[in-house]
């Protein structure tokens, strides 16, 4: 049996159906480098991709952070799930049934979200056959009529009605057998007020959404995890959200983003706008590479997310005082975050569902086209809102600019963006230089500033000795014959990584005596002292001008090296027993010491750097 108690078997049957890079793709915009795949790095901040993917190793490996491993550590990683729920995942997308050892249950947090995922689908369900329904959806159905919303693009995105009644979903799903705990936990249902009531009066808990157009969201695996209504009245509040669930936080997701990654990746560019109907609006005209907020300002979670798929955003708000204020508050976010950023300010009174009805997509390309960036954005808000011509006023209207600027670590970044501010406000870079003390917080001066979180180790660099390395990667790239393996002696190895993943290649040899790299890998991944230089090295890709030449030099250094090691312990431990009046032990070390010596007398191989 395997970990979780699934059948090892069934682990094996859903490793040979996965393949790691679509999975990854999923969550990582990847791009061919050699016989790889390259992006960038989703355990991480970089600019340059270093995260790597193979399909034939069927591996991960980050270059930058270290991280690394197959699509079951890819996705517990991503997940954050257990290695069952994990397993369970994997099972369901390649058509294969989980069976567990009898009388043992899957956990109950897994239990839990497989509930709330089954709610979720039958409310989205019945909000869908509400909708189509001609009593009890004619409201709604003239309303998205009237919003210019087709009729397929209301099934694309699956939209319904929730109607009026008070407990209308209450009462349909406890018929279909779920709870109203359940209901309550996926937040479908809120519990009466029970202020002043008599336990006999209470009547527990009511809908919700009521009489609002009703928008599913879903998970980057398409799998419905909240809802968002809209109110076909005046009633308040206009739009309403889920609340936070095991399955669902507003801070973290993004609507219709399932549906933008695939175009948002081909593009590199990712459109953000404020609503659902902005963001199916610009669907249905066609510019597919588009997502929304969900009744929030975009989070570090978000920007974390976004940077999986793309380099580049564009920001689309509304152009009133609300709108500029959301745009600015992201200034601060995409500091050294390796995304652009660019701003589409819509003409007067409009917003993007309007625009896009009167302008279409060729007059929201020409705007996107002549966006500015959001620094030039910021810049030039501020200085409009400088009352005075005097220059200093003008300095301190883009103070909180010059702030965040402070922050970012990347010295050309920030000396560019220097140069821009300056030539907006027609002064040199200097005088916003020799501003920088003043703007720094009191405590910083000081200097009490808290120190900045340390960056990832960097595991790229291999900390052993060249041989080590050489003869490690090419034991795990299936490269080393029989008769080198045996030349090969764990304990000879100074990295205990490096020992320990020769181990493994001795342990898993096949009947031709060469190692099966596939099941060193497997156990490797799952083995803190080595997983992370086991896909390291698995995934480098190098090759000598003469590979047999190399091993031997290789073996012969490491030979040489190891007869050095035990000279060295054979010359201490001589003149231990000679100081000790050992003279039989110290004539005995002393042969062994010569012999060694007379070994030494061989060329000295050289190995590549």
């Amino acid at each position: 049996m395997s970990l979780g108690l699934i059948p090892q078997e069934i682990i094996e049957q859903i490793k040979e159906r996965v393949d790691i890079t679509q999975i990854v793709g999923d969550y990582v915009t990847l791009s061919r480098a050699g016989q790889n795949l390259k992006g960038l790095c989703p355990f991480h901040q970089e600019k340059t991709p270093s995260f790597t993917v193979s399909s034939s190793r069927q591996m991960f490996h980050c270059f930058g952070c270290g991280e690394g491993g197959n699509v079951f550590t890819f996705l517990m990683k991503i997940e954050g799930t257990d290695f069952p729920e994990t397993v369970r995942e994997l099972g369901r997308r390649v058509g294969i049934a989980i069976t567990e050892t009898a009388g043992v249950a899957a956990g109950a947090s897994q239990r839990e979200r497989q509930r709330l995922e089954q709610l979720n689908e039958a409310a989205a369900s019945w909000f869908q056959r509400n909708l189509k329904d001609a009593e009890v959806g004619k409201g709604a159905s003239t309303y998205l009529m009237e919003r210019g919303i087709k009729t397929e693009t209301v099934e694309t995105f699956k939209i319904g009605v929730a109607p009026s009644a008070w407990d209308g979903l209450l009462k349909t799903l406890s018929k279909d057998g779920f709870s109203t705990a359940e209901l309550a936990k996926a937040g479908l249902v809120v519990a009466k007020d029970q202020t002043n009531r008599r336990p006999q009066e209470s009547s527990g808990y009511y809908d919700r959404f009521r009489g609002r157009v009703m928008f599913p969201i879903y998970d980057l695996r398409k799998r419905v995890i909240a809802f968002g209504g809209r109110v076909l009245d005046d009633g308040m509040p206009k739009y309403l959200n889920s609340p936070d669930t095991p399955l669902f936080n507003k801070g973290r997701s993004l609507y219709a983003l399932e549906r933008a990654r695939e175009e948002a990746g081909r593009a590199d560019t990712l459109i953000i706008v404020e609503g659902y109907f902005d963001a199916i609006a610009l669907h249905q005209a066609g510019i597919k590479n588009v997502a929304a907020t969900l009744g929030t300002a975009l989070t570090p979670e978000h920007i974390r997310t976004l940077r999986r798929f793309v380099t580049k955003l564009v920001l689309l708000f509304d152009p009133d005082a609300a709108g500029v204020r959301a745009a600015l508050r992201t200034l601060d976010l995409f500091v050294d975050s390796g995304i652009g950023v660019k701003v589409v300010s819509l003409p007067e009174g409009d917003d993007p569902d309007t625009f896009i009805r009167k302008a279409g997509p060729e007059g929201f390309a020409a705007l996107q086209e002549r966006a500015p960036s959001l620094l030039d954005f910021a810049v030039d808000h501020s200085l409009r809102q400088a009352a005075s011509g005097v220059i200093e006023d003008r300095i301190r209207s883009v103070d909180e600019i010059l702030r965040i600027l402070q922050r970012t670590t990347h010295r050309i970044e920030k000396e560019e963006c220097l140069r821009r501010v300056a030539e907006r406000l027609g002064i040199s870079q200097q005088r916003l230089i020799e501003r920088y003390p003043e703007l720094v917080p009191r405590d910083e001066r000081r200097g009490t500033r808290k120190p900045a979180p340390s960056a990832p180790p960097s595991e790229g660099r291999f900390k052993g000795t060249p041989e080590e390395r050489d003869l490690v990667f090419l034991l795990l790239q299936g490269r080393l014959d029989a008769e080198q393996l045996r030349a090969l002696d764990p304990s000879a190895f100074t990295v205990p990584a490096c020992r320990r993943l020769v181990e493994l290649g001795l342990k898993h040899r096949g009947k031709d005596g060469r190692v099966l790299t596939r099941a060193v890998l497997d156990e490797a991944v799952a083995d803190a002292e080595c997983g992370s230089l086991a896909t390291q090295l698995s995934l480098m890709e190098h090759q000598y001008d003469d590979e047999g030449a190399h091993i031997r030099g290789c073996l012969e250094l490491m030979e040489r090296k190891r007869r050095e090691a035990a000279l060295r312990d054979l010359i201490v431990r001589l003149r231990e027993a000679e100081r000790a009046g050992r003279s039989e032990e110290a004539s005995q070390l002393n042969a062994q010491v010569n012999e060694l010596r007379m070994q030494k007398a061989a060329v000295r191989p050289e190995v590549s750097q």
